[in-house]
């Protein structure tokens, strides 16, 4: 197996993971978060479910139909994710698992991906 069909991998049970354990193990914590973002509580659940389902969805279609174009979504999501929580939360940049910090080899996988696919399929 190539080297592309692994990183589309990962990164779909990374997506899929980070869809899921939020609403499975993780409700306070996610929802403080999005209350320290200045969200207010009454769209906080809304938008935990919404961010989940668009990562569980992200996660699918790496499996089911990774393109070009996918790949180019998932970086603008992921940069966007980055610069709310780089600014919203900024106290996560000293964190010692730096969830920041590991964004940019994310980011840089997904433009290598978006590279190499030219709207092939990988998997």
């Amino acid at each position: 197996m190539n080297e592309q069909r692994w990183m589309a991998r990962s990164l779909s049970l990374l997506w899929l993971w980070s869809g899921l354990q939020p609403l499975l193990t993780a409700q306070a914590v996610s929802l403080d978060m999005l209350a320290q973002l200045g969200i207010a509580p009454g769209w906080q659940w809304p938008l935990l479910c919404l961010a989940s389902l668009l990562d569980i969805v992200f996660g699918v279609l790496i499996l089911w139909r990774p393109t070009r174009g996918l790949w180019l979504l998932q970086l603008a999501v992921v940069t966007g994710y980055s610069l709310i929580i780089a600014i919203g939360l900024p106290q996560l940049w000293l964190h010692p698992f730096a969830p920041l910090l590991k964004n940019l080899p994310i980011m840089a996988m997904l433009l290598y991906l978006a590279d190499k696919a030219a709207d092939r399929r990988l998997i």
